[in-house]
């Protein structure tokens, strides 16, 4: 499956913002990136995530059409954002989808300025060239995540609860720093962030296939193995060990990126 990056965000992002394409295999530590290396993340990974967010919404709003069609107003929790491919994608996705959407509410978490700089800029371009059905209000916050009592805190002083809690490509990040020692960071971000969830809630964690450096580990493994100690229930799943998904931008033809990702749920 390839996806095109819409037209307006490939202009702005590699015309205006200057973002550079220039894919690294590498295990990724994106938190403390300069400005440069930031713009390299939005020309490379941005699209990306915009793909693989657009195939996961479009899926669920199938699977799950309940869910949304049953509510107007929606909140959506997005934790370590970066500079928001996951965001754009849903987005529009929702753009797409949902004709009776009528709020959406977004709270974006990052540890990097220069990301959050970046993802409120392409976020005023979405809604400058996109006539939606809903508004949107949207807030980031840029915090620090060093082990697991932060991640507690983080949650902890969030006052509201969410439709959707979602995180792409960010916990391999806490493997690789080894913030949380030998604990599983998927366990430990669904075991946190489940109770933020509204009644009938779902939470969404992507992540690379790749095996870790760090750990020694695959990381579809080690999240299927997370999740597995905790109570929750995985809805829906990308089909084998991982999935490729494509996207098309003017810097490259048929980007292909693999991904694992799985829709929980509590029990």
């Amino acid at each position: 499956m390839t996806i095109d990056l819409p037209q307006y965000l490939d202009a702005f992002i590699f015309n205006v913002c200057k973002a550079n394409y220039c894919p690294s295999y590498s295990d990724m530590m994106n938190i403390r990136d300069n400005k440069a290396r930031t713009l390299t993340y939005l020309g490379t990974y941005f699209p990306r995530s915009f793909a693989e967010s657009y195939f996961i919404f479009s899926r669920l709003i199938k699977k799950a059409p309940a869910f949304f069609t049953s509510k107007e107003d929606l909140s959506v929790l997005d934790f370590c954002c970066g500079t928001g491919g996951e965001i754009m994608g849903m987005l529009t996705a929702f753009k797409e989808c949902l004709p009776n959407l009528r709020n959406l509410n977004i709270i974006s978490l990052d540890g990097n300025k220069h990301a959050l700089n970046l993802f409120e800029k392409v976020l005023r371009e979405f809604q400058e060239k996109n006539k939606t059905t809903f508004s949107i209000r949207h807030k980031v916050s840029q915090i620090t995540i060093d082990d697991v009592y932060d991640m507690s805190v983080t949650c902890s002083i969030l006052e509201e609860s969410y439709d959707i809690i979602l995180t792409f490509k960010a916990l391999c990040e806490f493997v690789t720093g080894q913030q949380f020692d030998d604990k599983n960071p998927y366990m430990h971000f669904a075991e946190t962030f489940l109770p933020k969830l509204n009644e009938d809630g779902l939470l969404i964690i992507e992540d690379i296939t790749t095996k870790n450096d760090i750990s020694q580990e695959w990381l579809p493994l080690m999240m299927d193995t997370g999740l597995k100690k905790i109570s929750c229930s995985i809805i829906d799943r990308n089909d084998d060990f991982n999935q490729t998904i494509c996207v098309s931008h003017s810097n490259k033809k048929n980007d292909a990126s693999k991904i694992a990702w799985r829709i929980i749920k509590n029990n």
